[in-house]
């Protein structure tokens, strides 16, 4: 069985994705997983399939999976084709691309949408509607929930995104600093960094000795990115929600904040020494944040935000501390810098969970299992939702998805997120009145 996978690599041509059991080497999670997932298929279930890699760059790729150069996903479509995959394997975008599903139908070539972004209703129904689409994999539980609903929901299933936890600890397990907060994350608003700059001197104003480290970079997914100041994000949103919450009364960067850039695997000798872990606090885009599995997977407890897939890659309580609010997250970040025996107990619990939970080799396993049963005719095997109804309105969803099946077939009927998106562009314009 062959397996073609379509990694989008033209922004990041010089990261080199050759080792992926050392981790992340400085770019976005999904264009990692699109070069580990193959190499671990291939490491540990290469009797069974043969991976190949279809992306804009090939050099710097695992040499265990043959790789092909290819110009877009439509260029990738029709190389699958031409070897033979059994499935090819994308991401689809946040927004219809109908070339994508028109091509795979008049190819028919079966595909997988491996949804690293939850992709609007629209498209979702699109991908509903295209028959050569065999199955939509969402990359966690709390999306896979956020969207039961939608008219796509027999071809929806979810695999969590695969961890190397052995290749990813340090050279050396250094001391836990008790004053040391890190965090990791492209320093984009959609990751949320603007929020813990806001609230860094609230952290001061009670724990005086905290002193944070900043890993990443406003060019993490676009190497060509042209940046502000001081050089970390965006001009705009440098110095429009960053620079002013972080200077001191000299106008300089505050001496207790420290910017370190893109680091690739050498961060985590930062990660274990560390007593506080950030992972984007406002918890958009996130469906299996990989940051916070960095994080616990070096022993670090982990504060972010009580939202989407952060509600399943952290442990409230246990492996970290969650919450919805500003004032929350400087009580968390606090609560641990004030009490480190506790953080470090979190940080223990955190490696077990990502040990349990992510490691490559049960992932793979479940990634056989789907492709088995697609080949037998079989749809997606579906999961029972999450038992907590109380979050991103889920008690609606679990009654809506049973309209949906019975009158999606009739109508478009439409997903609870479609009417919150309804509502939200109502009141935009009613604003504007």
């Amino acid at each position: 069985m062959r397996i073609g996978f379509y990694l989008a690599n033209r922004q990041i041509p010089d990261v080199d994705l050759r080792y992926p059991r050392l981790g992340n080497p400085g770019c976005g999670g999904t264009e990692f997983l699109f070069s580990a997932l193959p190499h671990y298929l291939a490491k540990l279930h290469g009797h069974a399939l043969c991976p190949i890699i279809f992306a804009n760059h090939v050099d710097f790729l695992p040499d265990n999976v043959s790789a092909i150069r290819v110009e877009d996903v439509c260029d990738g479509a029709y190389a699958a084709k031409e070897e033979g995959c059994s499935f090819f394997i994308y991401r689809p975008h946040r927004h219809v691309d109908s070339r994508i599903l028109d091509l795979i139908n008049e190819l028919q070539l079966p595909a997988i949408g491996w949804l690293h972004l939850t992709p609007t209703m629209p498209h979702l129904r699109r991908m509903a509607n295209t028959p050569y689409l065999k199955a939509i994999v969402c990359v966690e539980h709390e999306q896979y929930d956020l969207i039961q609903d939608s008219p796509a929901y027999e071809k929806l299933t979810y695999i969590v995104n695969g961890f190397d936890v052995d290749g990813f600890q340090p050279s050396s397990r250094p001391k836990k600093d008790p004053c040391l907060v890190a965090y990791l994350g492209a320093i984009v608003p959609q990751k949320g960094f603007h929020l813990l700059a806001k609230i860094w001197k609230k952290v001061l104003n009670r724990c005086p000795q905290a002193r944070l480290v900043v890993i990443g970079t406003g060019a993490l997914y676009d190497s060509g990115s042209r940046l502000g100041p001081w050089g970390i994000a965006s001009e705009i949103y440098e110095e429009k929600h960053i620079v002013p919450y972080l200077i001191d009364e000299k106008g300089d960067l505050h001496p207790s904040v420290c910017f370190m850039g893109k680091l690739g695997i050498e961060k985590k000798e930062i990660l274990s020494q560390a007593l506080v872990g950030i992972a984007n606090p406002t918890g958009q885009t996130e469906n299996c944040p990989g940051s916070a599995l960095e994080f616990q997977a070096c022993g670090t407890a982990v504060v972010s935000g009580a939202f989407y897939g952060l509600l399943d890659t952290v442990q409230q309580g246990k492996t970290g501390l969650l919450g919805r609010t500003e004032g929350a997250l400087v009580e968390n970040i606090c609560r641990l810098l004030e009490d480190p025996i506790q953080a470090q107990k979190m940080g223990e619990v955190g490696l077990k969970f990502v040990r349990e939970r992510y490691e490559f080799t049960k992932v793979a396993g479940e990634w056989i299992a789907l492709f088995e049963r697609l080949s037998s005719g079989e749809k997606p095997k579906g999961k029972p939702f999450k038992k907590n109804f109380h979050r991103h309105a889920k008690w609606l969803i679990v009654i809506n998805r049973q309209l949906q099946i019975w009158l999606g077939t009739f109508m478009n009927w439409p997903s609870v997120l479609e009417l919150k998106e309804v509502a939200v562009k109502g009141l935009c314009k009613w604003k504007k009145i």
